[in-house]
């Protein structure tokens, strides 16, 4: 089973690709998410495909991101470094990088 870690998950691109690993939960993990401001979409795709981490764009972010998923087992990051982590963890296969820039 190939970990997933989709970068910009609440955007166009990431949203299709959750819907493929959706489609295909005897292939893929979603290992890791990570989205800049939109929180509650971020959220509700933790509930969704359950990661191990996310990523967020502010530690205010971070802060609301974990009280909305609080009762989760997920790892809530911040920053540009933290994208990095995530991207380069040895429980990732393969990234999707759907963000701006």
């Amino acid at each position: 089973m190939q970990g997933i870690t989709i970068l910009g998950a609440t955007g166009s691109i990431g949203a299709s690709t959750l819907d493929v690993v959706a489609r295909h939960p005897d292939r893929y993990r979603v290992y890791a998410l990570s989205a800049h401001s939109r929180v509650e979409e971020l959220a509700a795709s933790c509930r969704q495909f359950r990661p191990q981490r996310a990523v967020v764009g502010s530690p205010e972010a971070a802060a609301q991101l974990a009280a909305l998923v609080a009762d989760l087992p997920i790892s809530v990051e911040h920053g540009e470094q933290a994208l990095c982590d995530i991207a380069a963890s040895p429980d990732t296969d393969t990234v999707m990088a759907a963000i701006v820039g």
